[in-house]
């Protein structure tokens, strides 16, 4: 249930997990940044889970800004849709809906007899208050989440059945919008849209999603499983969320047996995870983002990225997997690929990951790019092929970026690494395209919908594809594939597309991150392979078993 991916996401800058609202777009840029024997649990516990922070309103519609909201969100609330384990979008409180020819309407039936957590009926008047209440001019959250609806029409014609009316085709809209959680109108239709952001229902929210919050205070939330589930009861009978002030004491706190798992998304060291592997009792998985770390390439400038032979030839230079050994401690998945592995519309024969040196050499001959003969440096019409590589100051970043000028100098490519402020780096050189190179990263969200990211007509200052990429063929697949209903078409369009990105090779992708997600052995289940949000690790809640 994508309680907190259903925002159309917004862009942000990640280090230390900083937000940052650039503009409203459907992707997002990230610059990202003891032996225990306590092994002896509780079983009548059920499953506790440590978690960094703690509540402040625990609603979908503000759960964005918190990742312990966003979290307990997920577990209370439900959505008309929710997303599978490979991204595609699965039926929820509604059935899959019916689509018009055109692609504009959607019309959703709710399932029978659906029920709040107190016994009311759950109707189409609910999701009618839901969608009215984050697109009202008062609304206090995310904006973005509200920018996803405005200008579709909302009509409910009976209780089971909602009606949606886009001004133009969006594959992207249902992925992206809905699977919002759906507010109680009893409950909170008397509340103004500016009054639902302090209202006393955050603190003890109603939900109809697999868990009741049975309580909530500043140490821990209790759940317990809803026996009224309309997609049946949960194997795992109570849940709890611990509140740490931080992730070193919530993984003491694992170590020491006092809760059975903690997803981790924060850089570990060697010692914390080599700590956490003799743990007993528990597993580590680690669940890939659907986010990626990449060089950007400014394909503007004319003396060097404007050549496409030259972008590619950057891209086959770069050893992939010994930046993920390396600099990542192999807590990433090597990709070049603009669509996330592991999810639906994701084609692994367009993923090239191992370096070619030779061919790489040879594209950049072709390019007029010849080694002078005493330092070896490529020249062409007299010019050094040197550039400079921004990035902020995050550790990691810095040194990806580093490895990466490493690995091109044997190609006799010169580049250097400057690093800055992650909002004057953004400011100053991002925004206004005034870079030649950077590492960065972005998040697509819940859909391969490059549009936002790509596409040729985002390329002005209030756009974000800052890597000025243009091409006539990747903006047709773009724009079918975003407009396109039907699943299978279109996987056929972003196979195609991934096909084209390695030739034209817009910038080069490097990596997708992975969490660190520590668990007992006890409960049986909880394996996520790709988390577009770190709270979709409970989206398969319902099939955890102990």
């Amino acid at each position: 249930m994508a309680r907190e991916s259903s925002r159309p996401p917004v862009p942000l800058l990640l280090g230390g997990f900083f937000l940052v609202a650039l503009a409203a777009a459907a992707g997002v840029l990230l610059l990202w940044a003891n032996d225990s024997e306590n092994t002896v649990l509780n079983l009548d516990r059920g499953y506790v889970e440590g978690v960094a922070g703690t509540w402040q309103r625990v609603n979908p519609l503000f759960a964005a800004s918190n990742a312990v909201d966003a979290d307990l969100s997920q577990l209370v609330f439900s959505g008309l849709s929710r997303l599978g384990p490979d991204g595609r979008v699965l039926p929820d409180l509604a059935e899959a809906p019916e689509i018009s020819s055109d692609g504009r309407v959607y019309t959703f039936r709710l399932r029978k007899n659906l029920k709040w957590h107190d016994g009311q009926p759950l109707t189409s008047r609910d999701v009618a208050f839901t969608i009215a209440a984050l697109t009202d001019p008062n609304f206090k959250g995310d904006p973005t989440l509200a920018e996803g609806w405005l200008g579709i029409e909302v009509a409910t014609p009976d209780p089971q059945t909602v009606v949606f009316t886009l001004k133009q085709p969006s594959a992207p809209f249902l992925a992206r919008n809905t699977t919002i959680g759906i507010l109680p109108e009893h409950l909170l239709g008397s509340k103004t849209a500016a009054e639902l952001f302090d209202a006393p229902f955050n603190a003890a929210p109603v939900g109809s999603g697999p868990y009741i919050l049975e309580s909530l205070d500043s140490t821990e939330a209790v759940l317990k499983a809803s026996s009224n589930y309309y997609l049946g009861q949960p194997g795992v009978s109570s849940l709890r969320l611990r509140f740490y002030t931080d992730y070193p004491a919530a993984i003491r706190a694992i170590e020491d047996g006092a809760i059975d798992g903690i997803l981790i998304r924060d850089a570990l060291s060697e010692a914390q995870l080599t700590e956490l592997k003799r743990l007993k009792g528990t597993v580590i998985d680690q669940p890939q983002r659907a986010a990626y770390l990449l060089l950007y390439l400014n394909n503007d400038l004319a003396d060097t990225f404007q050549d496409e032979r030259v972008r590619r030839a950057v891209s086959l230079a770069i050893d992939r997997q010994a930046i993920v050994d390396k600099s990542f401690r192999g807590l990433a998945t090597p990709s070049s690929s603009a669509i996330a592995p592991g999810t639906w519309a994701y084609a692994k024969q367009f993923d090239a990951i191992a370096a070619d040196r030779k061919t790489a050499a040879k594209l950049l001959d072709d390019a007029g790019w010849k080694a002078h003969p005493t330092t070896g440096i490529l020249i062409r019409n007299g010019q050094e092929f040197r550039f400079t590589i921004r990035t902020d100051s995050d550790p990691l970043r810095m040194a990806v970026a580093n490895e990466i000028a490493r690995q091109l100098e044997p190609l006799g490519i010169r580049a250097t690494v400057a690093s800055t402020t992650f909002s004057v780096l953004w400011r100053d050189f991002l925004q206004e395209r005034k870079y030649e190179a950077a590492i960065a990263g972005w998040d697509q969200g819940p859909d391969p919908d490059l549009y936002s990211g790509w596409h040729s007509s985002q390329m002005g200052a209030a756009g974000l594809n800052i890597a000025n990429f243009a091409d006539q063929v990747a903006d047709g697949l773009i724009e079918k594939g975003r407009t396109t209903s039907d699943v299978e078409v279109r996987a056929d369009f972003y196979g195609q597309l991934q096909d084209v990105w390695q030739e034209k090779a817009p910038s080069v992708v490097i990596a997708y991150p992975r969490y660190t997600y520590v668990h007992t052995t006890r409960i049986k289940g909880l394996s996520p392979e790709v988390l577009f949000a770190p709270s979709l690790r409970f989206s398969e809640v319902l099939k955890w078993k102990q």
